[in-house]
Parts: structure tokens; sequence; C-alpha cells
């Protein structure tokens, strides 16, 4: 595996004597271990030391050598198309060198992240109200072209935006036979409600019986991945699985068996795991379903219109239930719900009846020869099926599962503005569902098996139950928060891997303010008068927009700005185009512009400024000028929430903890890898150079407010790389302008 290794970095450096990194081999012969010993590891492998060509080399000769076959799980869709597109050709080419033979990989995603021809179809005929005359896509595509691509329509009773609808339609239908057709191939703008008319989920399909199967582009992407030795996918698919047990990916018959599961990114599968198990029931959830019915059914016979009826009925008693239950809830605030409550105690087991019954409605239309209908039946037919699982999931009290009931406010596009109450359930310590549903594989047992054969012909019984076998599990992510192998149910210890980017954050400058003079009764006001001075993050946010426009005028430009709340971010940016004059173009989350796209065009332009949310600490990759300043104006700790307090309270009772040791190990744990990613964002290369700005002088030791210093120590691993440190403002303005004349030097 090493020889492999070897030879796809001579491969992809064009270097014919170059050996790979000290971290990354040390890695590969880690993972070539665990292959070979069916075991475990877990290791925080910096951005820049090749993990991509160190997973991919030992799955490739584990596939030739040992008949293995290995999934390769990524959170962002830019390290997936990487591993697709540029390193496992590389590695595959170093494999056939090195062995002979050249092993297969393929993509798969989540079966709505593919196009359904069918719904393509029905939502084009819909718009130009061709249905039934079985027209051509090409004859499709020039009725949709001669449409006005301005306001909205309604389609199936949703509302349609044609700017960016039409679009999509004329690129669905022009697709060749051969192409993937998934969504991230789409360029164009693009929201989820519009894609869910293009595409079903594996529930909604109707399989075999559709007129465009042979096309299908979800059989098409699971038919190359069962022939693969090595198949890329996403979290979300491992997420799935985890959280509700269904085979996925992970002994489906369809796929076939595999062996090793490398997860890369992995500090985000938790979550992934966390929301994917996650559900919620409100009279918001049995409205919508209630007028579905009407869309699918017709609404004048008698049962179909008694059903209706009953669903307005029944979210009426559903709020007032839960309303009573959340009676005293301060507004803004959740009411946990106790082990041995039931927030649906009345109304629950009606609830399920209610769906029983509207599913028996659908069941003949699920088979009508109307195509369309047949879809919209299926469609309807998993969301009753969804429901009723979420019914059962909040009203029962389950081991490792948060339940609350909060107050929420409708969408900003909602009619009806009024608030609602939803009652909801996540898992919570999803280290067990890891092990159980996704590190433990079923045997998939050969259907032409003799003894099977023969015990069936003669009437016997057939052993259901299925044989396991455990799997390897490599699980790496640049950055990982201590004890993840417990977290993830993983027996492996966190190993860390030496970064070949040490010299580039010795060179790079990591600041965070003190404050001085009349900054600290800005921030603090009455401070000294002998009352307790407390953070006010309003009075932050005035401050610190100005300490970034500071920081970004230093730098002429150039930056990454963080902020842990949109509202303060939109305040920044604001700021930051009042400060730029014409000198440097300010981009912001809050432009309406799709993600991708805008940062895209922030990289494109070297002096411009890039602000966001938590979101842009992780997976925005910028090497150079353009991203050598990044703020991000306090500590990203999430707010306290349902799921983190009930992971506090299971730690307080497995490790025999106080309170307080317990949310360092979630809540501060979590704040402290963010803040790592977001510092990650500044080096993306061994020649980048810039700052990392904290502006949270709570951060210092001395100051009128810190962190308590066992958690303050926890920050300040996260940023433990930078050996350049400066808390004079000063210092961190002469530091950027010699950055950015140096800059223009190398450009004269």
């Amino acid at each position: 595996m090493i020889k492999t290794l070897t030879e796809a970095v001579r491969i992809a450096t064009g270097i014919p004597d170059a050996q790979p990194r000290p971290g990354q081999l040390t890695l590969t012969e880690h993972i070539e271990t665990a292959i070979r010993t069916t075991s475990h590891v877990v290791g925080a492998a910096p951005t820049g030391l090749g993990k991509s060509l160190a997973l991919l080399a030992p799955a490739m000769v584990a596939a030739v050598e040992l008949g293995q076959r290995t999934i390769i799980s990524t959170e962002s869709l830019s390290l997936q198309a990487q591993i697709i597109d540029k390193d496992a050709p590389t590695a595959a080419d170093a494999c056939e060198r090195t062995t002979g033979t050249r092993p297969e990989v393929a993509l798969l995603k989540g079966f709505s992240n593919y196009l359904c021809l069918a719904s393509v179809r029905n939502t084009a005929e819909a718009l130009t109200d061709t249905a039934g005359a079985r027209l051509t896509a090409t004859e499709l595509r020039e009725r949709l072209a001669k449409l006005k691509k301005t306001g909205r329509a309604t389609v199936d009773g949703r509302p349609f935006d044609k700017a960016m609808g039409i679009p999509l339609l004329q690129w669905a239908l022009g697709l060749p036979d051969d192409a993937a057709g998934d969504k991230q191939a789409y360029e164009g703008n693009l929201t989820n409600e519009l894609w869910s008319m293009v595409s079903v989920g594996p529930s909604e399909c109707i399989g075999d019986t559709c007129p465009v199967f042979a096309l299908c582009k979800p059989k098409k992407a699971r038919a190359r991945a069962a022939e693969a030795d090595i198949v890329v996918t996403n979290h979300s698919m491992l997420a799935v699985q985890a959280a509700k047990g269904v085979p996925v990916i992970v002994g489906n018959k369809n796929l076939g068996e595999f062996h090793i599961i490398m997860v890369d990114e992995a500090h985000t599968l938790p979550d992934n795991v966390r929301n994917a198990g996650a559900c919620d029931v409100s009279a918001a959830t049995v409205v919508s379903l209630s007028r579905a019915i009407g869309r699918v059914l017709d609404d004048l016979e008698k049962p179909v219109e008694q059903a209706i009826d009953a669903g307005q009925g029944l979210a009426v008693e559903l709020e007032k239930e839960l309303a009573s239950m959340g009676r005293g809830t301060k507004p803004g605030t959740v009411r946990k719900v106790g082990e041995d409550e039931d927030p649906l105690e009345n109304i629950g087991d009606t609830l399920i009846g209610w769906a029983r019954s509207v599913k028996n409605l659908l069941e003949p239309v699920v088979s009508s020869p109307n195509i369309q209908v047949r879809i919209k039946a299926k469609k309807l037919t998993g969301r009753f099926d969804s429901f009723i699982a979420d019914v059962a999931s909040v009203k029962l009290h389950k081991t490792g599962t948060a339940r609350w009931i909060e107050e929420k406010k409708p969408g900003r596009d909602a009619k009806n503005q009024t608030p609602y109450w939803s009652a909801s359930a996540s898992p919570v310590n999803i280290g067990g569902l890891l092990q159980a549903n996704l590190w433990t594989a079923p045997v998939i047992p050969d259907p032409e098996d003799p003894m099977t054969l023969a015990l069936r012909e003669a009437g016997e019984p057939v052993d259901e139950e299925p044989e396991t076998y455990p799997m390897t599990v490599i699980a790496v992510s640049a950055t990982l928060p201590d004890r993840f192998g417990y977290q993830v149910g993983l027996t492996a210890e966190n190993v860390n891997y030496p970064s070949p980017f040490d010299n580039a954050y010795g060179s790079s400058m990591l600041y965070v303010p003190k404050l001085v003079g009349a900054e600290i009764q800005e921030l603090y006001p009455g401070h000294g008068n002998g009352g307790r001075s407390r953070f006010d993050a309003r009075l932050h946010e005035g401050w610190a927009a100005r300490r970034n426009v500071e920081l970004v005028e230093a730098n002429a430009g150039s930056a990454l700005i963080l902020s842990a709340k949109s509202d303060s971010g939109k305040v920044y940016a604001e700021a930051l185009r009042r400060a730029a004059k014409g000198r440097w173009k300010v981009y912001s989350q809050w432009d309406g512009i799709a993600t991708r796209q805008l940062i895209s065009a922030w990289r494109d332009d070297e002096s411009s400024v890039l602000v966001g949310t938590k979101s842009l600490m992780t997976g925005v990759d910028a090497p150079g000028r353009t991203c050598s300043l990044v703020t991000v104006d306090r500590i990203p700790r999430a707010a306290g929430n349902p799921v983190g307090d009930a992971r506090v309270e299971a730690l307080m009772e497995a490790l025999e903890t106080d309170k307080w040791s317990a949310d360092r190990f979630v809540y501060v744990s979590e704040a402290a890898l963010l803040l790592e990613q977001a510092a990650g964002r500044l080096i993306r290369s061994m020649s980048d150079v810039g700052m990392f700005a904290v502006l949270d002088p709570r951060f210092l030791k001395t100051g009128p407010v810190t962190y308590p210093e066992p958690t303050r120590r926890i920050y300040k691993k996260a940023v433990a790389r930078f050996t350049q440190v400066t808390t004079k403002l000063a210092t961190a303005e002469a530091f950027l302008h010699d950055l950015s004349d140096a800059q223009l030097q190398r450009a004269a």
C-alpha cells in the first residue's frame, strides 16, 4: 500500500523521485494495519497532509489484493468532486502501475439528489399546460422558452419561481441520457423547493412501472456503484442509515457487501446523524398534510372530504394540547419533555389512526395508470409514513433521545404568520447508532444458495436473522475534538498527524485585541465602579464592526469576515461597504446569491471581502492573497439547546463528572473545533501567510471579563499553531500593511 501511495504522490506532483509527506506516510501505514486487522483509525490529519491519497491508496490495494470494497464519505461537495475528478484517477493510475489492476470508483448520492425525469416532465407539462399532449423533450423546451421568466406560477398547489424554475427545467430536459443529472451539476440558482419538483425520494419512486425507468438517473447511479470497488458518497447517506437503521448503503442488497468505511471530514458526522434522526410534530405539519390530500385525491368524494376535515380538526386539537403543556415557557426558550411525559398523550393515537386511514385511501391511487397521479400518491404516502414515525418518536421516551416542545414562527413566505407549538425529538448519543447500523454490517445472503433454496422448497423456515461482520473504519478530519472515537462508537484513540503547514502558520499572526482606555468603558460601561462587568453582545457588535474596518483597511481588502450571528454579520457587511469607497467589493451571505457562486466570485476577485456566519467557517478554500485576513467576531459557542443539554446530562452520568466539565466536553469543545476550522481558512497552502483575528477580548486572561481558565485553555489550544501573537492594534495593522505592500511589490 505504501508503494502505491508513493507512486500516486509521484504522479500527482510530476516529480519522479517524490516521497509521501511524513504525516501522509504514517496515516497510510495506520490505515493498512487497520485493514489487515479489521480495526479502527481516528486521526486529526491537518489540511495539506494529502489525506485523500492516504485514504485512496490503501482502498485501491485492498480491492485488488484482498477483494475488499470501500465506502469513502465526505461532508463537502468540493472534496467529493476533488476525489472523483482528481485524486481517485491519480490513485487508480498508481495502483495499476504497482499491481497491474485498475480498481473502479463510482460516486453515489442520495436518491433525491438526482433528477426524476418523470417529475421533470410532469412539472414542465403543468407549467406549459400541455399535459397529455405527449410532446418531446425538445418541444417542451421550446414551449418553456416562450414563457415569461418573471413572477410566480402555481404547480401542484405549490409556488413556482419562474426566474429560477424555467432554466432548471430547460437544463433537465436537455441533458443527454448518460449525464448524471445530479443537483450539484446544475450551475443556476436553485432552492430546495424547486428541486423537490424535479426529483423524488426512494419511497416516492414508482419503480419499473415508470415510462422512463430505463433512463432513471438514480437507478443508473446505483448500478454504477454496485459494480465499483470504491464508492464515494456523502455523510447524509451514512447519517440516514445510522439514525433510522435503513440499509441505505451498508447491507443494501442492490449495492453488495462493503468491508471498509473511510470517513473524511469526520467531525461533522455526529451532527449529520442527529439531524437525520430529528423529527417534529405540529399543527402546521397536520394542516400541510390535510391540504395535500385534496391535491391527490378527489375532495368531492365523501371519505376524502371527511379525511381532510378530520385533519383540520386534529390540527386545532394538537395545537391546544401542546400549548397547554408549554404554558409558562418563556419566549425563545424550549420546554423539555420528561421521561414519564407524553406531549401527545390525548391526541397521539388519534393522529396515527388518521394517518393510516388516509394511507388506505391512497392505496388504490398508488397503482393508478396515470403516471402523474401515481407519483403524487407515492410521495404523499411517504409523507404519511414519516408522520406516523415522527408521532411515535415524540410520544415515548427512549434512552439516548432528547424530547422537547417549543413555540415556532412560520417561515417568511407563509400567509399565516401566527406562531405555533411543535413537539420535537432528536438522538443525543449517536455512538451506539453508528456502531449498530454502520460499523457492523449484515452478511448479504446469496439468493441462489443451495441450502436456502432446498429449505424453501421443502417448506422449512429459513433463518431471516442475518449474520453480521465488523467493518474496518477510518475516521479522519483536519480537526477533531478530544475523545472523538468514544463519541462515534469507535475503539481507537485520536492520533494527531504532523502538519506540513507549520512554517506557514509560523509566518502568520494571531491577533486577539486587548481593550485599552475608552474601549473598556465602551464595552463594559461602569467598569471599575465596584459593579460586576458583563459581556453585552450589542455593544460588542458596534466595536467589532469598527475593528473589522480598521483591519480590512490595513490589509487593503482581501478578507474573510466571520460572525457568530447573522444580525451582526449584516452590520459588519454594511460598515465595510461604507468604508470601501470603491477600493474593494464586499460580498455577503445575505446578497441573495447561491453560496457556491458567492464564494467563487470572492475567490476570483483578489481584493474583495466576504462576510458570512458559521457556515463559512468550514469548507471555504481560497489559497493566496484573497484570504490573507480572517476575522471571527467572537468564539462561536452554540447557544444552549435541548440536544446539547441532553448530551451534557448523559456525560455527567457516564463519566461521573460535574456539569461544567461535561459542558466543556460538549459546548466548549465544539466551539473550539469551529474556531480551529475558521483559522484553517487562512492557511490553505505552504506559501500562504496572513492574519487570524479573534475579536473577542474575553479570550485574554486579563481584562474586565474573561472566560473561565479551563475553557480558555481549550480555546487557546485551537489556535496554538500560530507562534506570532499580538494583542495590540498598531502591531496588527503594521503586519497587515507590510503584507499588503509586499503583495503590491510582487504584482509590480
